[in-house]
Protein backbone atom coordinates (compact mmCIF):
# COMPACT_ATOMS: atom_id res chain seq x y z
CA UNK A 1 0.00 0.00 0.00
CA UNK A 2 1.20 3.33 -0.81
CA UNK A 3 1.92 6.16 1.18
CA UNK A 4 -0.88 9.08 0.99
CA UNK A 5 0.55 12.21 -0.09
CA UNK A 6 0.91 14.83 2.78
CA UNK A 7 -0.78 18.20 2.34
CA UNK A 8 1.75 20.31 4.24
CA UNK A 9 0.55 23.63 2.58
CA UNK A 10 2.61 26.61 1.19
CA UNK A 11 6.00 27.71 2.65
CA UNK A 12 6.15 30.54 3.94
CA UNK A 13 9.52 32.61 3.07
CA UNK A 14 10.85 34.77 4.98
CA UNK A 15 10.19 34.74 9.09
CA UNK A 16 11.07 37.32 11.95
CA UNK A 17 13.01 35.50 14.85
CA UNK A 18 13.38 36.80 18.63
CA UNK A 19 15.43 39.54 17.94
CA UNK A 20 13.33 40.96 14.90
CA UNK A 21 15.76 39.74 12.33
CA UNK A 22 14.96 38.96 8.71
CA UNK A 23 15.51 34.99 7.57
CA UNK A 24 14.70 33.40 4.86
CA UNK A 25 14.95 29.28 4.55
CA UNK A 26 18.62 29.19 3.43
CA UNK A 27 19.39 30.18 7.45
CA UNK A 28 17.41 26.33 8.50
CA UNK A 29 20.83 24.47 7.23
CA UNK A 30 23.57 26.57 8.38
CA UNK A 31 26.16 24.38 10.46
CA UNK A 32 26.86 24.12 12.89
CA UNK A 33 23.71 25.94 13.93
CA UNK A 34 20.85 28.43 12.34
CA UNK A 35 21.73 32.48 13.14
CA UNK A 36 18.18 32.82 14.32
CA UNK A 37 16.85 33.12 17.59
CA UNK A 38 13.33 31.30 18.32
CA UNK A 39 10.29 31.84 18.89
CA UNK A 40 9.81 32.52 14.91
CA UNK A 41 7.05 34.15 13.41
CA UNK A 42 5.31 34.86 10.09
CA UNK A 43 7.29 38.01 8.52
CA UNK A 44 4.35 39.94 7.22
CA UNK A 45 1.73 38.60 10.12
CA UNK A 46 2.70 37.80 12.91
CA UNK A 47 1.93 34.52 13.61
CA UNK A 48 3.62 31.67 15.65
CA UNK A 49 5.76 29.28 12.47
CA UNK A 50 8.33 26.30 12.55
CA UNK A 51 10.84 24.67 10.80
CA UNK A 52 10.21 21.57 8.81
CA UNK A 53 13.82 20.01 7.81
CA UNK A 54 14.42 18.45 4.41
CA UNK A 55 13.79 14.99 4.16
CA UNK A 56 14.95 13.11 0.87
CA UNK A 57 12.06 10.27 1.87
CA UNK A 58 9.33 12.44 2.05
CA UNK A 59 8.47 13.88 -1.44
CA UNK A 60 6.60 16.24 -0.08
CA UNK A 61 9.07 17.69 2.19
CA UNK A 62 12.33 17.82 -0.45
CA UNK A 63 14.05 20.86 1.03
CA UNK A 64 13.69 22.88 4.57
CA UNK A 65 11.24 25.53 4.79
CA UNK A 66 8.67 27.48 7.48
CA UNK A 67 4.96 26.70 8.02
CA UNK A 68 3.18 28.12 10.08
CA UNK A 69 1.93 25.98 13.64
CA UNK A 70 -1.11 23.74 13.30
CA UNK A 71 -4.51 25.71 13.89
CA UNK A 72 -2.69 29.10 13.40
CA UNK A 73 -4.46 31.31 10.49
CA UNK A 74 -2.66 34.25 8.76
CA UNK A 75 -3.47 37.49 9.36
CA UNK A 76 -6.58 39.20 6.95
CA UNK A 77 -4.15 40.77 4.55
CA UNK A 78 -0.73 39.00 4.94
CA UNK A 79 0.77 38.11 1.66
CA UNK A 80 1.50 35.09 2.61
CA UNK A 81 -2.18 33.76 2.76
CA UNK A 82 -2.20 31.75 -0.41
CA UNK A 83 -5.91 30.81 -0.08
CA UNK A 84 -7.11 34.21 0.46
CA UNK A 85 -5.22 35.71 -2.35
CA UNK A 86 -5.99 32.88 -5.01
CA UNK A 87 -9.42 34.12 -4.50
CA UNK A 88 -8.82 37.49 -4.80
CA UNK A 89 -7.06 36.87 -8.20
CA UNK A 90 -10.15 34.71 -9.42
CA UNK A 91 -12.52 37.52 -8.55
CA UNK A 92 -10.57 40.08 -9.99
CA UNK A 93 -9.64 38.95 -13.57
CA UNK A 94 -12.80 39.08 -15.47
CA UNK A 95 -13.36 34.89 -15.78
CA UNK A 96 -9.34 35.50 -17.10
CA UNK A 97 -8.43 32.98 -14.02
CA UNK A 98 -10.62 29.88 -12.84
CA UNK A 99 -10.40 27.25 -9.94
CA UNK A 100 -9.76 24.07 -11.57
CA UNK A 101 -8.87 20.21 -10.07
CA UNK A 102 -6.97 22.64 -7.24
CA UNK A 103 -5.00 24.86 -9.56
CA UNK A 104 -5.43 28.47 -10.23
CA UNK A 105 -5.36 27.95 -14.58
CA UNK A 106 -4.96 31.40 -16.51
CA UNK A 107 -7.23 31.31 -19.76
CA UNK A 108 -5.12 32.34 -22.34
CA UNK A 109 -5.96 34.71 -25.05
CA UNK A 110 -5.08 33.99 -28.72
CA UNK A 111 -2.97 35.39 -30.74
CA UNK A 112 -2.37 34.67 -34.39
CA UNK A 113 0.85 33.43 -34.93
CA UNK A 114 3.99 35.31 -37.15
CA UNK A 115 3.78 34.42 -40.74
CA UNK A 116 -0.12 32.80 -40.81
CA UNK A 117 -3.33 34.20 -41.89
CA UNK A 118 -5.13 33.74 -38.68
CA UNK A 119 -4.55 32.09 -35.28
CA UNK A 120 -7.15 28.96 -36.06
CA UNK A 121 -4.20 27.38 -38.57
CA UNK A 122 -1.81 26.55 -35.41
CA UNK A 123 -3.65 27.39 -32.47
CA UNK A 124 -7.56 26.00 -31.58
CA UNK A 125 -10.06 28.49 -30.86
CA UNK A 126 -11.44 31.76 -32.22
CA UNK A 127 -9.62 34.48 -34.51
CA UNK A 128 -7.43 36.97 -33.52
CA UNK A 129 -9.64 40.04 -33.25
CA UNK A 130 -12.65 38.15 -32.50
CA UNK A 131 -14.48 36.73 -29.71
CA UNK A 132 -16.77 33.51 -29.41
CA UNK A 133 -19.79 35.20 -29.34
CA UNK A 134 -18.84 37.85 -32.26
CA UNK A 135 -18.52 40.83 -30.11
CA UNK A 136 -15.38 42.21 -32.51
CA UNK A 137 -12.51 43.78 -31.47
CA UNK A 138 -13.31 46.23 -28.84
CA UNK A 139 -14.71 43.01 -26.99
CA UNK A 140 -11.94 40.76 -27.52
CA UNK A 141 -8.97 42.81 -26.82
CA UNK A 142 -10.44 44.20 -23.35
CA UNK A 143 -10.54 40.47 -22.51
CA UNK A 144 -7.16 39.90 -23.41
CA UNK A 145 -5.95 42.75 -22.25
CA UNK A 146 -7.62 41.17 -18.76
CA UNK A 147 -5.95 37.88 -19.11
CA UNK A 148 -2.22 39.87 -19.28
CA UNK A 149 -3.40 42.05 -15.98
CA UNK A 150 -3.85 38.36 -14.46
CA UNK A 151 -0.68 37.19 -15.34
CA UNK A 152 0.55 40.25 -13.98
CA UNK A 153 -0.73 39.59 -10.74
CA UNK A 154 -0.05 35.57 -10.76
CA UNK A 155 3.83 37.05 -11.39
CA UNK A 156 3.46 39.34 -8.35
CA UNK A 157 2.01 36.95 -6.13
CA UNK A 158 4.45 34.40 -6.95
CA UNK A 159 7.61 36.99 -6.16
CA UNK A 160 6.05 37.66 -2.88
CA UNK A 161 6.59 33.77 -2.02
CA UNK A 162 10.19 33.81 -3.67
CA UNK A 163 9.13 31.74 -6.54
CA UNK A 164 8.38 28.87 -3.82
CA UNK A 165 8.29 25.52 -5.76
CA UNK A 166 5.23 24.27 -3.50
CA UNK A 167 3.23 28.02 -4.64
CA UNK A 168 4.53 27.77 -8.13
CA UNK A 169 2.78 24.40 -8.22
CA UNK A 170 -0.78 25.66 -7.36
CA UNK A 171 -0.70 27.50 -10.87
CA UNK A 172 -0.81 26.32 -14.71
CA UNK A 173 -1.69 27.85 -17.87
CA UNK A 174 -4.66 27.02 -20.50
CA UNK A 175 -3.41 27.41 -24.22
CA UNK A 176 -5.56 29.52 -26.05
CA UNK A 177 -9.00 27.17 -27.30
CA UNK A 178 -8.75 25.25 -23.85
CA UNK A 179 -7.37 21.83 -25.54
CA UNK A 180 -4.12 22.10 -23.27
CA UNK A 181 -2.54 22.67 -19.61
CA UNK A 182 0.78 24.15 -18.93
CA UNK A 183 2.13 24.08 -16.36
CA UNK A 184 3.31 27.53 -14.89
CA UNK A 185 7.16 27.15 -15.09
CA UNK A 186 6.42 26.12 -19.03
CA UNK A 187 4.35 29.31 -19.67
CA UNK A 188 5.73 32.07 -18.07
CA UNK A 189 9.85 32.73 -17.88
CA UNK A 190 11.65 35.31 -15.64
CA UNK A 191 15.03 36.42 -15.60
CA UNK A 192 16.11 33.45 -13.88
CA UNK A 193 14.76 31.00 -16.76
CA UNK A 194 14.30 33.13 -19.57
CA UNK A 195 17.29 31.58 -21.15
CA UNK A 196 15.56 27.71 -20.73
CA UNK A 197 12.95 29.45 -23.48
CA UNK A 198 16.05 30.40 -25.82
CA UNK A 199 17.16 26.95 -25.47
CA UNK A 200 14.11 25.45 -26.48
CA UNK A 201 13.98 27.91 -29.38
CA UNK A 202 17.43 27.10 -30.63
CA UNK A 203 17.54 23.22 -30.18
CA UNK A 204 13.20 23.22 -31.90
CA UNK A 205 12.01 21.84 -28.65
CA UNK A 206 9.46 24.55 -27.56
CA UNK A 207 5.89 23.94 -27.73
CA UNK A 208 3.67 25.95 -30.81
CA UNK A 209 2.12 28.41 -28.35
CA UNK A 210 2.65 31.79 -26.94
CA UNK A 211 4.54 32.04 -23.71
CA UNK A 212 4.94 35.05 -21.57
CA UNK A 213 8.58 36.21 -20.65
CA UNK A 214 8.89 38.61 -17.48
CA UNK A 215 11.64 40.96 -16.21
CA UNK A 216 12.93 44.35 -14.95
CA UNK A 217 13.48 46.93 -17.46
CA UNK A 218 17.20 47.83 -17.90
CA UNK A 219 17.33 49.87 -20.83
CA UNK A 220 14.66 51.50 -22.91
CA UNK A 221 15.42 53.18 -26.16
CA UNK A 222 14.61 54.24 -29.59
CA UNK A 223 16.15 52.44 -32.28
CA UNK A 224 16.38 54.02 -36.32
CA UNK A 225 16.41 51.60 -38.57
CA UNK A 226 15.65 51.50 -42.31
CA UNK A 227 11.96 50.58 -41.89
CA UNK A 228 11.62 53.54 -39.65
CA UNK A 229 11.98 54.36 -35.88
CA UNK A 230 11.01 51.90 -33.07
CA UNK A 231 11.46 51.34 -29.60
CA UNK A 232 13.22 48.48 -26.82
CA UNK A 233 12.63 47.96 -23.40
CA UNK A 234 14.82 44.65 -22.43
CA UNK A 235 17.20 43.63 -19.90
CA UNK A 236 19.43 40.74 -19.32
CA UNK A 237 19.38 37.29 -19.15
CA UNK A 238 20.71 35.67 -15.62
CA UNK A 239 22.35 33.16 -17.18
CA UNK A 240 23.84 32.26 -21.31
CA UNK A 241 23.12 29.95 -23.58
CA UNK A 242 24.46 27.34 -25.37
CA UNK A 243 24.80 28.18 -29.34
CA UNK A 244 27.36 25.83 -31.95
CA UNK A 245 29.39 24.75 -28.58
CA UNK A 246 29.67 28.26 -27.48
CA UNK A 247 28.19 30.08 -24.27
CA UNK A 248 26.60 33.29 -25.30
CA UNK A 249 24.77 35.97 -23.05
CA UNK A 250 21.04 36.05 -23.68
CA UNK A 251 18.76 39.72 -24.17
CA UNK A 252 15.14 39.22 -23.72
CA UNK A 253 13.73 42.25 -25.10
CA UNK A 254 10.14 43.94 -26.36
CA UNK A 255 10.23 45.41 -29.36
CA UNK A 256 7.23 48.16 -30.89
CA UNK A 257 6.71 50.72 -33.25
CA UNK A 258 4.87 52.78 -30.34
CA UNK A 259 6.46 54.07 -27.03
CA UNK A 260 3.49 53.81 -25.35
CA UNK A 261 2.56 50.36 -25.54
CA UNK A 262 5.97 49.15 -23.99
CA UNK A 263 6.20 52.25 -21.50
CA UNK A 264 9.60 53.16 -23.58
CA UNK A 265 9.70 56.25 -21.96
CA UNK A 266 11.04 55.06 -18.48
CA UNK A 267 13.87 52.72 -17.68
CA UNK A 268 12.48 51.72 -14.10
CA UNK A 269 10.05 48.34 -12.96
CA UNK A 270 9.37 45.30 -14.56
CA UNK A 271 7.78 44.43 -18.09
CA UNK A 272 5.19 41.00 -19.21
CA UNK A 273 5.51 40.49 -22.97
CA UNK A 274 2.82 37.95 -24.37
CA UNK A 275 3.21 36.08 -27.61
CA UNK A 276 5.30 33.77 -29.82
CA UNK A 277 9.17 34.71 -29.21
CA UNK A 278 11.72 34.76 -31.41
CA UNK A 279 15.36 34.52 -31.78
CA UNK A 280 17.52 37.27 -33.67
CA UNK A 281 19.97 36.46 -35.16
CA UNK A 282 19.12 33.24 -36.09
CA UNK A 283 21.70 30.69 -34.48
CA UNK A 284 23.41 30.20 -37.44
CA UNK A 285 24.42 33.19 -38.07
CA UNK A 286 24.83 34.85 -34.29
CA UNK A 287 28.80 35.92 -33.57
CA UNK A 288 29.08 37.50 -29.76
CA UNK A 289 25.30 37.79 -28.49
CA UNK A 290 21.85 36.25 -28.77
CA UNK A 291 18.58 38.53 -28.48
CA UNK A 292 15.02 36.92 -27.27
CA UNK A 293 13.00 39.42 -28.58
CA UNK A 294 9.02 39.52 -28.99
CA UNK A 295 7.62 42.53 -31.60
CA UNK A 296 4.08 43.89 -30.07
CA UNK A 297 1.63 44.41 -32.47
CA UNK A 298 -1.36 44.97 -30.12
CA UNK A 299 -1.16 47.20 -27.12
CA UNK A 300 -2.66 44.45 -24.84
CA UNK A 301 0.10 42.46 -25.26
CA UNK A 302 2.35 43.76 -22.64
CA UNK A 303 1.79 45.01 -19.01
CA UNK A 304 4.16 47.39 -17.08
CA UNK A 305 4.68 47.61 -13.39
CA UNK A 306 6.66 49.31 -10.09
CA UNK A 307 7.38 51.92 -11.97
CA UNK A 308 8.87 55.43 -10.44
CA UNK A 309 7.52 57.69 -12.58
CA UNK A 310 10.14 59.13 -14.14
CA UNK A 311 9.95 58.99 -17.81
CA UNK A 312 12.43 60.10 -20.61
CA UNK A 313 12.03 61.87 -23.86
CA UNK A 314 13.55 60.73 -27.20
CA UNK A 315 14.44 63.26 -29.98
CA UNK A 316 12.56 63.80 -33.18
CA UNK A 317 12.99 61.06 -35.56
CA UNK A 318 15.75 61.54 -38.42
CA UNK A 319 13.60 62.86 -41.67
CA UNK A 320 13.64 60.46 -44.34
CA UNK A 321 16.28 60.94 -47.21
CA UNK A 322 14.94 61.06 -51.00
CA UNK A 323 17.38 59.87 -53.40
CA UNK A 324 18.10 62.58 -56.00
CA UNK A 325 17.66 62.05 -59.42
CA UNK A 326 19.90 60.58 -61.43
CA UNK A 327 21.21 61.76 -64.70
CA UNK A 328 20.12 59.28 -66.24
CA UNK A 329 16.61 59.65 -65.68
CA UNK A 330 16.73 62.91 -66.63
CA UNK A 331 18.32 62.06 -70.05
CA UNK A 332 14.97 59.68 -70.73
CA UNK A 333 12.56 62.59 -70.35
CA UNK A 334 11.30 63.96 -73.89
CA UNK A 335 12.72 67.78 -74.70
CA UNK A 336 10.42 70.55 -74.04
CA UNK A 337 10.66 73.70 -75.49
CA UNK A 338 12.85 76.55 -73.66
CA UNK A 339 11.20 79.42 -71.58
CA UNK A 340 10.49 82.72 -72.90
CA UNK A 341 13.00 85.17 -71.26
CA UNK A 342 10.56 86.24 -68.40
CA UNK A 343 10.04 82.83 -67.27
CA UNK A 344 10.98 81.94 -63.55
CA UNK A 345 13.65 79.71 -62.36
CA UNK A 346 11.24 77.30 -61.06
CA UNK A 347 9.34 77.01 -63.79
CA UNK A 348 12.37 76.04 -66.56
CA UNK A 349 11.73 72.69 -68.17
CA UNK A 350 14.85 70.14 -67.38
CA UNK A 351 17.01 70.38 -69.95
CA UNK A 352 16.61 67.74 -72.98
CA UNK A 353 19.87 66.52 -75.03
CA UNK A 354 21.38 69.27 -77.43
CA UNK A 355 20.41 69.19 -81.01
CA UNK A 356 23.42 69.61 -83.32
CA UNK A 357 23.29 73.42 -84.90
CA UNK A 358 21.62 74.08 -88.22
CA UNK A 359 23.85 75.83 -90.82
CA UNK A 360 23.03 79.49 -91.16
CA UNK A 361 22.64 81.03 -94.19
CA UNK A 362 24.86 84.29 -95.27
CA UNK A 363 23.56 87.52 -95.61
CA UNK A 364 23.55 88.81 -98.95
CA UNK A 365 25.94 91.52 -99.60
CA UNK A 366 25.00 95.21 -98.72
CA UNK A 367 25.43 97.42 -101.77
CA UNK A 368 27.06 100.54 -101.72
CA UNK A 369 26.04 104.07 -100.67
CA UNK A 370 26.62 106.64 -103.48
CA UNK A 371 28.24 109.73 -102.35
CA UNK A 372 26.16 112.11 -103.08
CA UNK A 373 23.68 110.85 -100.71
CA UNK A 374 26.21 110.68 -98.09
CA UNK A 375 27.31 114.33 -98.57
CA UNK A 376 23.71 115.46 -98.68
CA UNK A 377 22.39 113.57 -95.82
CA UNK A 378 24.92 113.30 -93.53
CA UNK A 379 25.05 115.95 -89.99
CA UNK A 380 27.07 116.34 -87.09
CA UNK A 381 23.82 115.60 -84.93
CA UNK A 382 23.09 112.15 -86.51
CA UNK A 383 22.08 109.04 -84.77
CA UNK A 384 21.97 105.65 -85.68
CA UNK A 385 18.28 105.01 -87.07
CA UNK A 386 15.69 102.15 -86.25
CA UNK A 387 17.57 99.80 -88.22
CA UNK A 388 20.53 99.65 -85.87
CA UNK A 389 18.40 98.42 -82.98
CA UNK A 390 17.17 95.51 -85.28
CA UNK A 391 20.64 93.61 -85.09
CA UNK A 392 19.21 91.08 -82.70
CA UNK A 393 16.61 90.06 -84.75
CA UNK A 394 19.52 89.07 -87.65
CA UNK A 395 17.08 90.07 -90.04
CA UNK A 396 17.77 91.56 -93.72
CA UNK A 397 19.02 95.23 -93.58
CA UNK A 398 16.51 98.40 -93.84
CA UNK A 399 16.75 99.97 -97.31
CA UNK A 400 18.70 103.19 -96.81
CA UNK A 401 16.57 106.31 -97.20
CA UNK A 402 17.76 109.66 -97.23
CA UNK A 403 17.07 112.30 -94.51
CA UNK A 404 18.32 112.93 -90.93
CA UNK A 405 19.24 109.39 -89.27
CA UNK A 406 20.10 107.49 -92.29
CA UNK A 407 23.23 105.16 -91.67
CA UNK A 408 26.43 106.42 -93.12
CA UNK A 409 28.47 104.17 -95.12
CA UNK A 410 30.85 103.26 -92.28
CA UNK A 411 27.59 102.23 -90.28
CA UNK A 412 26.66 99.94 -92.92
CA UNK A 413 30.36 98.31 -92.59
CA UNK A 414 30.61 98.03 -88.98
CA UNK A 415 27.31 96.09 -88.78
CA UNK A 416 28.05 94.00 -91.47
CA UNK A 417 31.63 92.65 -90.11
CA UNK A 418 29.83 92.84 -86.77
CA UNK A 419 27.74 89.74 -88.25
CA UNK A 420 30.19 87.82 -90.04
CA UNK A 421 32.11 87.88 -86.49
CA UNK A 422 29.38 86.27 -84.40
CA UNK A 423 29.63 82.55 -84.12
CA UNK A 424 26.72 80.58 -85.84
CA UNK A 425 23.27 80.04 -83.27
CA UNK A 426 20.83 77.54 -83.36
CA UNK A 427 17.87 79.38 -85.33
CA UNK A 428 14.92 80.86 -82.71
CA UNK A 429 12.12 78.73 -81.82
CA UNK A 430 9.04 79.38 -84.05
CA UNK A 431 6.85 80.78 -80.32
CA UNK A 432 9.24 82.84 -78.74
CA UNK A 433 12.38 84.22 -80.12
CA UNK A 434 15.71 82.96 -77.57
CA UNK A 435 16.93 85.90 -76.02
CA UNK A 436 20.68 87.18 -76.94
CA UNK A 437 23.49 85.92 -75.14
CA UNK A 438 24.60 89.47 -75.33
CA UNK A 439 22.78 92.79 -75.69
CA UNK A 440 23.04 94.93 -78.67
CA UNK A 441 25.66 97.81 -78.45
CA UNK A 442 24.61 100.92 -80.65
CA UNK A 443 26.65 101.99 -83.39
CA UNK A 444 29.24 104.87 -82.69
CA UNK A 445 27.65 107.99 -84.72
CA UNK A 446 29.63 109.14 -87.55
CA UNK A 447 32.18 111.52 -88.25
CA UNK A 448 31.14 114.80 -89.29
CA UNK A 449 31.99 115.71 -93.09
CA UNK A 450 33.59 119.13 -92.93
CA UNK A 451 32.22 120.61 -96.00
CA UNK A 452 34.46 123.77 -97.82
CA UNK A 453 33.51 126.85 -96.65
CA UNK A 454 32.37 129.10 -99.75
CA UNK A 455 33.44 132.71 -98.11
CA UNK A 456 36.95 132.59 -99.15
CA UNK A 457 36.05 132.12 -103.10
CA UNK A 458 33.58 135.00 -102.74
CA UNK A 459 35.98 137.46 -101.00
CA UNK A 460 38.53 137.11 -103.27
CA UNK A 461 35.93 137.46 -106.28
CA UNK A 462 34.68 140.59 -104.63
CA UNK A 463 37.91 141.77 -104.33
CA UNK A 464 39.30 141.13 -108.31
CA UNK A 465 35.88 143.39 -109.33
CA UNK A 466 37.55 146.12 -107.32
Amino acid sequence: MTKPEKKRGVRIPYVRDARGDRYDRSAIDVQPHPPYAKPLTCWECGIDVHVRHGNADDPDSTSSHYVKNPGKQHGPRCAYDLERRGKELVEASASTVVRKAGQWRLLCPPLERPGTRGAGKNVPGPRSGQSPSGGGQAKTSKEAGQAIASARRIVRLLEAFGQDPDAVAEFAATAPGGRRNIAWPEFCRGRADAHQLAQDLIDGTTAPIPHAVWGPVSTAAAVDGKAGRSYVVKYVARHPVLVGGRRLPLQVTLRSPNADWIGATTRSGQFLGYGYWTLFPRPEEVEGRIELQLWIKEPWQVARWDTDGTTQSFPAPPARHVPARSPADTQEEPATPQAGPGAGVADAPPAGPALPPRPVQPDPPTPPVPQSALEATAAPSAQPGPAASCERHRSKPHTHRDGPGAPTERAAQDATAAEATEPPTVPPMPVVPPKPAQPPQPSSPPPPVRRRSRWPGWLGRRTGRR
